[in-house]
């Protein structure tokens, strides 16, 4: 009797359990819907998510005027604007959220961002962007007459075109004619990155004395150095490097006499280091990107005139082989998530985003890629600023050079390549190969180590 009663016990709590597991299904099933529905309505297809940069308040000069000039032309649509605004870090909180969310299929609708903070691989590897291919071969009101190819399919990955840039920069340097001459240094458009270099020479041991001489006013980067020379490093897709090459080797050598006669990144930049050192004679190049590719270029002429009496000279930085390419880095990145329910309403923001009235508003980078925005600007400058005062330097400004003409329709009318920079090679090239630019270790070490590091990398 006294088994039997243990027996008949047992068997009530394996019952009970069985009855307890039955109720939590059933629950879980009649929840299941409601969760659904709420998880739901965080995406809704009347309704767009964007992140998007706010300053006291406003948003971002970029974004403002697409955001409007949507409202205006949807009304029917729903803008969910998630703002990060720029105290307390709201501009690093942006670049991982933004990242983070996505990756995690849970972002915004529209993907709008910075390559230089925010990796574009990353994205592109994940597969949550939608491709924008179809839409704009379907849409007859785009105009690709109006977009360098190289520029608009520049997001091509895989074959889906999974981001479209903005804007894009040229890097660049501004010196000129009296300073080259009084340094016995000749410069030709044509010239390989090796003969740039060894041009230079001579003016660049001159900055190894206490004379307080440097080559550019402020750090060249070494991504931006890389892209300009038209080296490619990495094969993403296919997972293979290129370091292991006399023309990285060479490339290498000529950063580190730039890196060795330049002055160390700085946090305190102002922008314009670069013409205060051609003013007082301190510096050979200026790389300030607001005059050599930004909101300044048409003011550059009249700022160099102004202050020195001198004559700007502005070019490219030079490919590796001289052939006089125009290679172009993509600034501001436009793509959609693969989660966009309306995924019409989301191309049309984009679409917006590249019009022509759109990318004549004021951009901290130039030129933007619409090719009648590109002449709106100029324009806008020969008819509103020209006779005025610049408002930096204090100078009249005048219409541009046949120079200047020139070097803006070559960098404008001819882009022959677009690169995209990865922020996280580019850290890991400097990482690795800044031992041999200071001489604490052999090259051949430090590219063992970059290899390493890289092949880990591209395969993660």
């Amino acid at each position: 009797m006294h088994i039997r009663g243990k027996y008949k016990v047992k068997m009530l709590k394996n019952r009970l359990v069985i009855i307890g597991i039955v109720i939590v299904i059933i629950v879980a099933i009649c929840i299941y819907p409601v969760l659904s529905k709420k998880c739901l309505k965080s995406r809704d297809s009347n309704t767009l998510t964007i992140y998007a940069l706010a300053y006291n308040g406003k948003l971002n000069y970029d974004i403002e005027p697409v955001v409007n000039e949507f409202k205006e032309k949807y009304p029917n649509i729903k803008l969910n604007i998630v703002e990060f605004n720029s105290d307390g870090g709201g501009y690093e909180k942006y670049n991982e959220k933004i990242s983070s969310d996505t990756l995690a299929g849970e972002g915004p609708d529209i993907i709008y961002f910075d390559p230089e903070n925010t990796n574009a691989r990353a994205f592109q590897k994940s597969g949550m962007l939608e491709d924008l291919k179809p839409y704009i071969e379907k849409d007859k009101e785009f105009n690709k007459e109006d977009y360098n190819p190289k520029l608009l399919n520049a997001g091509i990955y895989k074959g889906k075109l999974t981001f479209i840039p903005t804007d894009y920069c040229v890097p660049a340097y501004i010196t000129t004619k009296e300073l080259l001459e009084k340094n016995n240094i000749k410069i030709t458009e044509n010239m390989s990155q090796n003969d740039f270099i060894n041009s230079l020479n001579k003016y660049i041991s001159s900055t190894k004395s206490s004379n307080g001489k440097t080559l550019f006013a402020k750090s060249v980067d070494i991504g931006d150095f890389i892209a300009s020379s038209g080296f490619e490093c990495v094969d993403y897709e296919n997972k293979k490097m290129y370091f292991s090459t006399n023309e990285f080797k060479n490339i290498m050598e000529n950063y580190k006499k730039i890196y060795n006669s330049t002055p160390k990144p700085a946090n305190n930049e102002s922008g314009e280091e670069g013409i205060r050192g051609i003013k007082d004679g301190s510096t050979l190049f200026s790389i300030d990107k607001i005059y050599t590719g930004g909101e300044e270029f048409w003011d550059s002429e009249s700022a160099i005139k102004g202050t020195t009496g001198q004559t700007q000279i502005i070019n490219s930085f030079p490919t590796y082989k001289g052939d006089n390419k125009t290679i172009a880095i993509a600034g501001d990145l436009i793509g959609m998530s693969k989660k966009t329910l309306n995924k019409k309403a989301a191309y049309n923001f984009i679409k917006l985003a590249l019009s022509e009235k759109i990318q004549c508003g004021e951009k901290d980078y130039m030129p933007p890629i619409n090719k009648k925005s590109q002449i709106d600007i100029k324009n806008s400058y020969l008819k509103e600023e020209v006779g005025k005062a610049d408002k930096t330097e204090k100078v009249i400004l005048n219409g541009p050079s046949d120079d200047l003409n020139k070097y803006y329709d070559r960098i404008t009318n001819n882009v022959d390549e677009v690169r995209i920079l990865d922020t996280n090679l580019d850290k890991l090239i400097k990482e690795c190969m800044t031992p041999y630019f200071e001489d604490k270790s052999s090259y051949d070490s430090a590219l063992e180590t970059l290899e390493n590091k890289v092949k880990l990398y591209i395969n993660e």
